[in-house]
């Protein structure tokens, strides 16, 4: 199976000579042209960033544990296994269970 993967806009920034060289250090060592690995460092970034923000959201209580990892693109196992790894605490209270069953209904 084929996919194609349509590119929409074009972004550009600015880096420093080091980041730059860097980069172009790695794209040769990984066998790809700067572009291809500058995408792929955003992708994973904006994966990890986006798990970073729900993981906050849920040690502050705003979003429960089922709900943070809906939002967070994982399954509630891979978002216990990031709270695990960033050493932060399951909270689970009666209420939680009842809106993460709620949750699980609308789903």
């Amino acid at each position: 199976m084929l996919t194609v993967i349509q590119m929409s806009k074009t972004v550009s920034l600015r880096l420093h000579k080091r980041s730059l060289s860097e980069l172009d250090e790695l794209a040769k060592l990984e066998d790809k042209d700067r572009s291809a690995l500058v995408r792929e460092i955003l992708e994973v970034g904006v994966r990890e960033k986006k798990i970073e923000h729900f993981l906050r959201l849920y040690q502050a209580g705003k979003v429960s544990l089922w709900k943070a990892a809906r939002l967070a693109g994982l399954s509630l196992w891979e978002l216990i296994e990031a709270l695990s790894s960033k050493k932060i605490q399951i909270q689970y209270s009666e209420r939680d269970l009842e809106k993460d069953l709620k949750a699980l209904e609308e789903a």
